[in-house]
């Protein structure tokens, strides 16, 4: 009997990682589909910010941006990073509205939003929304 819950177990943490890699995908064109199929889903909800049913979306989009990012981030093209934190920035404006993007990119910010995402350092936007979503 502790065998079979052992295999249960890692049959179930098998799946589990199967699926997370799934959502990631096998490289950065399928990881910019997912994650825009995802961002667009979550914009047909209509949810009430204060609604409980953002926890299991905000944590697939920790997983996207925490993971699935991170695990494609070398190997993607400038546009594709580009692309990737646009998506970012629907989700958080569906999400939080459009004080977040304000926030973001506030008038005392130096390089300004055109100036930032004509540059191929991404680092900075990312330590931004960690910051906000915390």
């Amino acid at each position: 009997m502790k065998h079979l819950s052992v295999f249960i177990s890692l049959v179930l943490l098998g799946v589990l990682t199967s699926c997370s890699q799934l959502e990631c995908g096998s490289n950065p064109d399928a990881l910019l589909d997912n994650f825009e199929n995802f961002v667009d889903q979550v914009g047909t909800l209509n949810l009430d910010f204060e609604s409980k049913q953002w926890a299991i979306h905000d944590k697939r989009f920790e997983h996207f941006l925490e993971d699935c990012y991170e695990h494609h981030e070398e190997q993607m093209t400038k546009r594709q990073r580009r692309k990737f934190w646009l998506k970012t920035m629907k989700y958080l404006k569906i999400r939080y509205g459009t004080s977040v993007i304000r926030q973001l990119f506030s008038s005392e910010d130096a390089n300004g939003i055109e100036s930032f995402f004509d540059s191929s350092d991404f680092e900075d936007l990312k330590e931004r929304f960690k910051e906000l979503t915390q």
